[in-house]
C-alpha cells in the first residue's frame, strides 16, 4: 500500500475505504453509529482483511484513523468509472 494517507475522524470512513487498523491495511465493509458503554457517542466499524477474515472495532466517534485515498478510485464505490489500461 502506498505511504499516500488522510488522517480523518473515523466516522468519515465509509465502506471500500482502506484505512491502517494497528499497523495493518484493512478495507472497511460496514459502519454503524452507535453508543459506547460509556454513553458517548461511537463508531462500530466491520473490516475484512486480506484472507477474507472480517472483524469488528468499536471507536469512540472522535478517534482518527489513517485512510488510504486510492482506496476509493480503486473500489467499485468509486465516483469516477476506473477501468485498468487495456479493458
Amino acid at each position: 500500500m502506498a505511504e499516500t494517507f488522510d488522517e480523518i475522524p473515523i466516522s468519515e470512513v465509509a465502506p471500500g475505504d482502506i484505512v491502517d487498523e494497528q499497523g495493518k491495511t484493512a478495507k472497511v465493509v460496514h459502519k454503524d453509529a452507535t453508543t459506547g458503554s460509556d454513553g458517548t457517542e461511537s463508531m462500530l466499524i466491520t473490516y475484512e482483511i486480506d484472507n477474507g477474515e472480517t472483524f469488528d472495532v468499536e471507536y469512540p466517534a472522535t478517534t482518527k484513523v489513517r485512510r488510504f485515498p486510492e482506496s476509493k478510485w480503486e473500489s467499485p464505490q468509486s465516483p469516477t468509472p476506473h477501468t485498468p489500461a487495456g479493458e
